[in-house]
């Protein structure tokens, strides 16, 4: 099951301190940054990149709003880890070019800079482009031979295309130790890989790993290796093991499903 993302850690002031740039552009990337340093993650917890304050302190001393063109290539300086936070920004909207354009510039920046590979490549797989996901995932551990998320989701899109199952395996396996709250999510990618390869003994080994280890707040995962459970052990015959583990999975699901929403929600979205 694919990993998307982890925690930035911009050092803005120091970056536009160094950098070689005019009075008026130098201003509106430090207010860019400003606004987008306390805090700032590239997780679920939430992202904060307050373009239209800077764009203020920009009129301020300019006197005029800065054009597309210019706009963009201001924001095309900002170090890799703002870029990076932009990117998740535009992600979260369904913006997904404005997505892909602010981690391609990410990378521009600093083509050492792991994560900005791995969510490009994760814009890239949702567009429908597999092999483009999978270059900027090797790209990723090329940068990175350490990068977890790289590995995992790289061989998370090896399983969907059936494809590079050994590779796949090669480069996750040594990563899992170290992979700490996203262990789990490996665990079952890895699960994944060796079914596909027939392995079916190795594959539940992993699987109830996995489940043992998933926690008690990520119930998409939860439900998901049930189901990786269910394919496996209907695979070695097992049955009746294998409709428990649909049934829990079928179970998690109906939990977790959004109720439906009453009128004033509706009016309000």
């Amino acid at each position: 099951m694919g990993v998307w993302r982890r925690r930035a850690e911009p050092d803005a002031v120091r970056r536009m301190r160094d950098s070689k740039v005019t009075r008026p552009i130098a201003l509106l990337l430090l207010a860019v940054m400003m606004a987008g340093a306390p805090g700032c993650q590239t997780d679920r917890d939430g992202v904060s990149v307050d373009v239209s304050a800077a764009l203020e302190v920009y009129r301020d001393q300019v006197d005029r709003k800065p054009d597309r063109a210019e706009l963009e290539g201001m924001i095309a300086r900002l170090p890799p880890e703002q870029l990076n936070d932009l990117g998740v920004l535009y992600e979260r909207e369904g913006r997904l070019e404005e997505a892909a354009w602010a981690y391609q510039h990410a990378v521009w920046r600093d083509p050492r800079y792991a994560q900005g590979y791995v969510n490009l490549g994760n814009v890239l797989r949702q567009q429908g482009k597999p092999e483009e996901a999978s270059l900027r995932y090797r790209q990723a551990m090329a940068a990175d031979p350490g990068c977890f998320e790289a590995a995992n989701n790289f061989a998370d899109l090896c399983a969907e295309k059936g494809q590079g199952l050994d590779e796949a395996v090669a480069r996750l396996a040594p990563l899992l130790e170290e992979a700490g709250a996203y262990r789990p999510f490996g665990l079952d990618t890895l699960g994944r890989l060796y079914y596909l390869q027939g392995n079916h003994e190795r594959a539940l080994d992993v699987f109830e790993r996995a489940l043992e280890e998933a926690p008690s707040d990520q119930p998409s995962l939860q439900a998901t290796i049930h189901l990786h459970l269910a394919d496996t052990l209907r695979a070695v015959g097992r049955v009746a093991e294998c409709e428990g583990h649909e049934a829990a999975a079928r179970a998690i699901q109906e939990q977790t499903a959004p109720g439906p929403s009453g009128p004033e929600e509706r009016e309000s979205n």
